[in-house]
């Protein structure tokens, strides 16, 4: 993943009131040490589902998550 994915998620994890715990259990993800790998960029590969569920557990793009526009809300054209 690229250099926006961890920084982008860690903004996300500090605007939320949601702790690390709480974001695993929402991604139904094992381990807030996965949850604290992504948002530190230790964790180099972040699926595409993961990266779905995060834009939707925090309301916005997976585009943006990921670094393809700065529109946080972008919504793609069908």
């Amino acid at each position: 993943m690229n250099q926006f994915f961890p920084q982008r998620f860690s903004q996300l994890l500090k605007n939320s009131n949601m702790t690390y715990d709480e974001v695993a259990n929402a991604l139904n993800i094992k381990s807030k040490g996965t949850i604290s790998k992504y948002a530190n960029g230790k964790n180099k590969k972040v699926d595409l589902e993961t990266v779905m569920k995060i834009s939707e557990l925090f309301n916005v793009s997976p585009i943006w998550l990921i670094g393809l526009t700065d529109n946080m809300h972008y919504k793609i054209k069908k």
